[in-house]
């Protein structure tokens, strides 16, 4: 009895934050669905041109220092899932300020997508100095 009463709970609060009036609004649908867009051509050119190499990788380069971040091949992976968890984030945030304050909601949405830009920048930078 008790294992089905959390389940039915989860399944409500997963449906009411999934079938909403939120996700219809154009800026903020259109905003995650870039930024997921995005984020998954960041895990595609990952996965298509980096290859397991025991050589160190220049992870960061910038024109003042030169370069200041060297690290193992696998590290590359880290600028997508930290793009995908500022991502997450963003959603939950901006969900949750939705009726509150649109305004706000709109601005974390944006956000999200602008992030996963520049991340998919800066992991354009580190693919073409190292490939």
């Amino acid at each position: 009895m008790m294992n089905k009463d959390w389940k039915n709970k989860l399944r409500k609060k997963f449906h009411r934050f999934f079938w909403h009036g939120y996700w219809t609004d154009p800026t903020v649908f259109f905003s995650f669905a870039l930024a997921l867009l995005a984020n998954a051509g960041m895990w595609f050119a990952i996965w298509r041109i980096v290859k397991p190499t025991d050589q160190p990788m220049i992870l960061h380069y910038n024109v003042y220092f030169g370069i200041d971040a060297i690290g193992d091949w696998r590290n590359v992976f880290l600028m997508p899932a930290l793009a995908l968890a500022f991502l997450l984030v963003n959603v939950v945030l901006s969900r949750f300020f939705y009726y509150k304050e649109r305004l706000i909601s709109y601005l974390f949405a944006l956000m999200a997508l602008v992030i996963q830009c520049l991340m998919a920048v800066g992991l354009g930078s580190v693919i073409l100095i190292n490939f």
